[in-house]
């Protein structure tokens, strides 16, 4: 055997005995103050991270001292210092691994590490040896996996439905995130967790169906288990014919799929706004922009602002909204903002376009002068308010179905009557509902109700009765508009919602009690077989008395009590309303909003910044699995205990594995690929081109 050979061989038994550290050995700090590891085959100190170490194990001065090493004594050397962690020390490292990843950089860790060995001699923290390379893989490779791990075997062979959505972070790459909702039979609730984020390229329907198949084929999850999918309302998500919907009940016929409410509401009052004078959105934008990247400006408001109003201590100075159409709250705030402080802009604005020649300020000046544009925002101050009750009820994890379908049918008898014949009002929810594109019912814009606040502000100014009118008519258009706007974009969650309803406590324990034939998806989830035995076990519902067993809150909350009904035995221990419990928990599981997706992106903002804008995707799904799971089950870093998968992780061969393991996703996108190779041959060109340069840059 030549020497090539038995270095290879040697360096092959490296991979299973170096590995644990016999070399390797703490350095004496009065030998060498600057290094923190010492090589005992070669005699040099090295430098305690794992890159120098690994470049030291692979120098040519290295791989030749082991191998003129008497092998009995390597592996005495090696067998002799094998370090061997206690569960006390993983727990440690863990929960420090978790801190990092809830509230610092990773980087942080190598000074902190140090500085609670300093803090804790003579405890076990003096034994501490975590830095960033081992807390990264701590992070990747051991806390995110054991979470998922441990998320996938809850759901096991349980029914699901999933939230969608997709974002774009501060370095242009495009995610798609996936959460899931579903009943825990371990947790004995219904639980809302994030599932994953992938790096997506193309967005079209093929694309997310191959990226969500390959993943949930990767984490072991069957896509035929799927019930629900839930989605902003983008056309390649639940569109009718060629969308990510379409493709997924190819595969689950039964799937459903709720668009979110909080989406449709805030795309409904822009569209509505619309009928108001561009004016008012210029006012609204301008006045943010105005002061918030002005020190100066922001200083000499305040001045005026407190001269104003030195003798009533209620009002308190604070800062404008700007006005988005991402956030879904943020329309209320601004006009919000703008009404409580109308006054001192007022004034502040007259004193500016006498200091400044500015074209913006004297803009925004003639349009606070202008009391039209107070009135429209009087009108729509009370509107908005009542739309964002309505959006975070439905930005809740958990939406009460029992009231649900009232709240969104109570904005719009709020609305209605403001414009619609008395008459007509009368005749209920649905008779208005249906009749809405009906012309005959509504009334002239000079007989509608526009408010008390606006009844009040029309005696109190002077305005010409061509104004007055011109107010009204728009006014009268942006609530009809919006009437009809709630009706195009809502009438599937309203049937949903509606269809919910009869699960409520309040419901199916009440004395009308509804018909087992009226309850919503029974031909849909249910077998046919399985019927009258289901059946049996509705009717029972109101024979036994459940205050006796439940609390108020269960009695009240449609999600906690059907995990008790689930659990209920009867007197000779059997449980008696197992099928039907099942039945409606998985009608639960169905999705109310992408809230929860929303949140997510957010969180994934508070990660991704500018500062740290080169986080590999597979970091920050682990970072985002940690932080949304300590979210979702309430804990806290303090708190946070590891599990026995976790532990068993906690090894050298699992966390220092730097081989890409995850699945290949491919883009399944033809034109992609086109263009890809059109490009890549117009650069071939231009580089085998000789390309003479200007003069003056020789």
């Amino acid at each position: 055997m030549g020497k090539t050979d038995k270095l290879r061989k040697y360096r092959k038994s490296w991979e299973t005995e170096i590995w644990a550290k016999g070399w390797l050995a703490q350095a004496n700090v009065n030998a060498n103050t600057l290094a923190e590891a010492y090589c005992k085959v070669c005699r040099t100190y090295l430098r305690a991270h794992l890159t120098d170490l690994k470049r030291h194990t692979k120098t040519k001065i290295h791989s030749d001292n082991i191998i003129k090493l008497n092998p009995s004594i390597s592996k005495q050397s090696v067998l002799s210092n094998v370090v061997i962690l206690t569960n006390e020390q993983k727990t440690i490292d863990l929960k420090l691994a978790v801190y990092i990843a809830t509230h610092s950089s990773i980087m942080s860790v190598d000074h902190l590490g140090e500085i609670l060995k300093l803090i804790g001699k003579n405890t076990p923290l003096a034994n501490l040896k975590l830095h960033r390379t081992k807390c990264s893989s701590l992070i990747k490779y051991v806390l995110a996996p054991s979470l998922l791990e441990d998320l996938v075997k809850d759901i096991a062979t349980s029914c699901f439905s999933i939230i969608v959505d997709e974002s774009t972070d501060v370095s242009v790459f495009k995610y798609l995130c996936i959460c899931i909702k579903y009943y825990s039979f371990k947790e004995e609730s219904i639980n809302i967790q994030f599932l994953g984020i992938i790096e997506v390229i193309s967005c079209t329907a093929d694309s997310l169906y191959s990226y969500i198949n390959d993943y949930m084929q990767y984490i072991g999850l069957n896509l035929k288990k799927i019930i629900g999918i839930g989605t902003d309302g983008a056309n390649n998500l639940c569109g009718k014919y060629n969308s990510l919907f379409s493709r997924l009940k190819q595969i689950s016929p039964k799937l459903q799929i709720v668009r979110c409410v909080c989406h449709s509401l805030n795309n409904a009052v822009s569209k509505a706004s619309e009928k108001f004078p561009s004016s008012i959105d210029y006012l609204c934008r301008e006045v943010y922009n105005w002061f918030h990247i002005s020190p100066k400006r922001r200083d000499e408001y305040k001045k005026i602002f407190d001269l104003l109003n030195s003798g009533s201590g209620n009002k308190k100075f604070h800062k404008f909204h700007q006005l988005s159409g991402t956030r879904w709250l943020a329309r209320s705030f601004v006009v919000n903002s703008i009404l409580e402080h109308w006054l001192e802009l007022k004034t502040h604005f007259s004193l500016i376009i006498k200091k400044e020649k500015c074209y913006a300020a004297r803009i925004i000046h003639e349009m606070l002068q202008d009391d039209t544009n107070y009135l429209y925002l009087i009108i729509i101050k009370p509107i908005l308010h009542e739309v964002n009750c309505l959006n975070l009820t439905f930005q809740a994890n958990f939406v009460d179905v029992g009231k649900s379908y009232d709240d969104i049918c109570g904005l719009f008898l709020f609305l209605a009557p403001k414009i619609i014949k008395g008459d007509v009002i009368t005749k209920g929810f649905e008779f208005i509902y249906d009749n809405i594109y009906n012309e005959s019912i509504y009334l002239t814009p000079n007989n509608c109700d526009y408010g008390i606040g606006y009844n009040q502000t029309i005696l109190s100014i002077n305005m010409s009765l061509d104004k007055k009118t011109n107010v009204q008519a728009r006014a009268f258009k942006f609530i009809k508009e919006l009437l009809y706007e709630i009706k195009l974009r809502l009438p599937d969650n309203i049937e949903f919602f509606k269809k919910l309803k009869l699960f409520s406590p309040s419901f199916c324990l009440s004395q009308i009690h509804p018909k087992f034939s009226d309850l919503p998806f029974i031909n849909i989830f249910l077998e046919p077989s399985n019927l009258p035995l289901i059946e049996t076990q509705w009717n029972k519902l109101t024979t036994v008395t459940w205050k006796i067993y439940l609390d108020e809150s269960e009695l009240n909350d449609t999600h906690k009590f059907w995990p008790k009904v689930y659990n209920f035995k009867d007197a000779g221990g059997n449980y008696a309303f197992k099928e039907l419990s099942e039945f409606v928990l998985k009608i639960l599981s169905f999705p109310s909003s992408n809230a929860v997706v929303e949140r997510v992106f957010s969180i994934m903002n508070t990660i991704k910044t500018k500062s740290r804008n080169r986080i590999d995707p597979k970091m920050l799904d682990a970072l985002l699995r940690i932080k949304c799971t300590l979210i979702s089950t309430k804990n806290f870093c303090k708190t946070f205990t590891p599990s026995e998968t976790m532990y068993s992780k906690f090894n050298s061969e699992i966390m220092y594995k730097y081989k890409n393991d995850e699945p290949t996703v491919p883009t399944n996108d033809k034109s992609l690929e086109n263009n890809d190779s059109i490009i890549d041959d117009e650069l071939l060109d231009i580089v085998n081109q000789s390309i003479h340069l200007p003069d003056f840059y020789e």
